[in-house]
């Protein structure tokens, strides 16, 4: 769900940033990371809390 919200957000903020008229690339760009960002804590999330103590492989 998190995936889906951020993909919202950034798609609305290149929306937005292309309205006020910065490059419609800068916009794309910025967009792609932060939805690279959110699946990056989404992987990293799912792979942390699944080492540690009590952790079955």
């Amino acid at each position: 769900m998190a995936i889906v919200l951020a993909t919202t957000f950034a798609l609305s903020l290149w929306i937005v940033l292309t309205s006020l008229g910065v490059s419609s690339f800068d916009g794309i760009m910025l967009a792609l990371v932060i939805i690279v960002l959110a699946a990056g804590a989404r992987l990293l999330s799912r792979s942390v809390g699944s080492v540690g103590p009590g952790s079955r492989d």
